[in-house]
């Protein structure tokens, strides 16, 4: 038996700055075109743009307003109600072996309860439940080399602390995470784990994952906080994994993912069959490291190098444009002390300072990668 609970206590609230200046000196939270006329408007290097509620900043080192001002115009503030969110489980797993065969099998039954105004006049509350399941099957072909199947189901109760968001709902319940249905998800993979050449570790896996009842941004400019739910999305991959040692000094690790993800089903026909977004379908991510241990003079030397590629993809909320692929490659020297146990390290990490975005949700909100950057370490074993 398990049992987990999350509590919000009273006092909570999300505030925001965004909107657009209008010309009556009143903030509208999205700006409509056809009423330009209405908004106030701003000048920056010749461009002509809606003035926003908090002042813009150019991204551009050395720029005068580089870092920007003005984050507490608050024009959103939205008290959250107190709130209780348990869930309890019972689960049972059973271990056979049979000659060469392994065979893992696991139930669990979970209860999940969401409290609003949590010890309130006005509590209200819902529950759902879910069994879930489990099945792993291993063959031992060889004592390095195994094949294995394995399937599971997942689940993920919508709970209204994650849902009650401004303007989206009414905290007396008219919308609540009641109305929204739990995520469900499955997976079956298949795939071989093996030495290579006596050294190397191998895994190379098949898979497919699916989900239904996805909980999204609904992607309307006058209620940003709006959600809805898609209807089932599908990714289909292979996995590749090396690590081991190549040579007695020399260590590697190599990984390489494919992953064909869609849209199944969705309110919009639009968008069925089309690339699930924010998902890169090849990425590949190598790091190595060379101890200096057979050369006298740098002996306690270590040198290390890495490099990650994630190919484009697509923001969360929009098709109308795609991040691009990116590669980045990090470097390390390390040091260890003689006669201790302390070893020393320096990270460089996005060596080549690239500029890359990891992830979009629109032409507004993009993160960036970090760039070039430091870190020392120093790591004494006990």
């Amino acid at each position: 038996m398990t049992a987990i609970s999350g509590r919000k206590k009273s006092g909570g609230k999300q505030d925001a700055a965004r909107g657009f200046m209008m010309k009556d000196g009143t903030v509208s939270s999205s700006y409509n075109p056809a009423n330009a006329a209405l908004y106030q408007t701003s000048v920056y290097n010749g461009i002509i743009f809606p003035t926003p509620n908090v002042s813009p900043f150019d991204l551009t080192p050395g720029a005068a307003n580089h870092q920007g001002n003005n984050y507490t115009v608050l024009n959103i503030i939205n008290p959250l109600p107190t709130a209780l969110t348990t869930t309890h489980a019972a689960y049972v797993q059973h271990l056979l072996t049979w000659k060469k065969f392994k065979l893992l099998a696991g139930l669990r039954q979970e209860w999940f309860q969401d409290i609003t105004h949590y010890k309130q006049a006005e509590e209200s509350s819902f529950r759902n439940q879910k069994m879930l399941y489990r099945v792993g099957l291993t063959y031992s072909i060889t004592e390095n080399t195994n094949i294995y199947a394995t399937y599971l189901t997942g689940y993920q109760p919508q709970s209204n602390t994650v849902t009650l968001m401004p303007q989206t709902v009414n905290f007396t319940g008219a919308i609540s995470a009641s109305l929204y249905k739990p995520l469900l998800s499955d997976l079956k993979e298949f795939g071989v784990k093996t030495k290579l050449f006596g050294k190397i570790n191998a895994t190379f896996s098949i898979y497919e994952i699916n989900q239904k009842n996805i909980l999204m941004n609904a992607n309307n400019p006058a209620e940003p906080d709006q959600l809805i739910q898609r209807g089932a999305d599908r990714s289909r991959g292979f996995e590749a994994e090396f690590t081991g040692h190549i040579l007695p000094q020399w260590h590697i690790y190599a990984g390489y993912s494919y992953i064909d993800a869609k849209v199944l089903d969705d309110s919009n026909p639009a968008l069925i069959g089309l690339a699930k977004e924010n998902t890169s379908k090849n990425s590949v991510n190598i790091w190595t490291r060379y101890n200096f241990t057979n050369i006298q003079p740098l002996k306690d030397f270590g040198m290390g190098a890495g490099m990650l590629y994630q190919s484009k993809k697509i923001p969360w909320f929009t098709r109308s444009f795609e991040l691009p692929a990116y590669t980045t490659v990090d470097v390390a020297i390390y040091y260890s002390v003689p006669q201790t146990k302390l070893q020393l390290a320096l990270n460089v990490n996005n060596i080549t300072n690239t500029r890359y975005w990891i992830g979009a949700q629109n032409y507004l909100r993009l993160f960036p990668g970090a760039p070039r950057n430091y870190l020392f370490t120093a790591t004494y074993k006990f």
